[in-house]
């Protein structure tokens, strides 16, 4: 899920947001968050949808179905 963790991060840095406050939000640690944002592992489907909500786009833009 490349273009997944490259969105996440490039809406991050737009919104002037961490991850560290993503991580807090999600209840999650910060390495599992960078493990999903480097490609290593996936999160669940539940949780992208509550990371497209926390950042106000939508899943399929996340993922790479839409620009």
């Amino acid at each position: 899920m490349k273009v997944f963790g490259e969105r996440v991060k490039q809406e991050l840095k737009m919104q002037n947001k961490k991850q560290v406050d993503l991580a807090k939000h999600l209840s999650i640690q910060k390495s599992t968050l960078s493990e999903w944002l480097n490609g290593n592992n996936e999160p669940p489907m539940k949780t992208i949808v509550d990371i497209a909500l926390y950042l106000n786009v939508s899943t399929d833009y996340l993922l790479g179905l839409e620009d």
